[in-house]
């Protein structure tokens, strides 16, 4: 790694960007350039992902068309709610994710290092823009969100 490299470290809830900064003069002056230190550039939070099931659905079946009760018979309709609706509250958050990630690298043009949860590292990575995914050096799967900054460095 190397002065002005960016470090992304994400899992299905956050998302964290670095960047690489000299750590002494010499790596300031070009002298020793792996010599970095890493600095918080953005953050973001995917609330989405927070929330439990409950929170987004209820128990009730509410009002759905295709039933009918009329003249003693029972036609059964629409009652209940999405079975799915957990894959696709993951699917639109690693849709986000992966757009968030492409913008990052593109925007900064500079080598990228990436730190995903090996669930779901590789279904990130096919998302992420051609573009982006030219400048990723390196990928690590594993979940180092919650990893100090210092010790970022020596995982790549």
């Amino acid at each position: 790694m190397k002065v002005g490299n960016i470090v992304i470290v994400a899992n299905l809830g956050e998302l964290k960007v670095y960047e690489a900064m000299p750590r002494d003069l010499e790596a300031e002056a070009g002298l020793k350039p792996t010599h970095v230190k890493l600095d918080l550039v953005d953050e973001k939070c995917y609330s989405e992902s927070h929330k439990k099931l409950h929170e987004i659905l209820t128990d009730q079946a509410g009002r759905f068309k295709g039933g009918s009760q009329g003249r003693g018979t029972f036609t059964q309709g629409s009652i209940g709610e999405k079975h799915t609706i957990e894959q696709e509250i993951e699917e639109d958050v690693l849709r986000e994710l992966a757009k968030d990630i492409s913008d990052i690298i593109i925007q900064k043009s500079a080598p990228a290092y990436l730190a995903l949860p090996d669930m779901i590292c590789k279904r990130i990575v096919e998302r992420i823009s051609p573009d982006a995914k030219a400048k990723v050096v390196k990928t690590i799967e594993k979940d180092l969100i919650k990893v100090n900054k210092t010790e970022l460095p020596n995982q790549f």
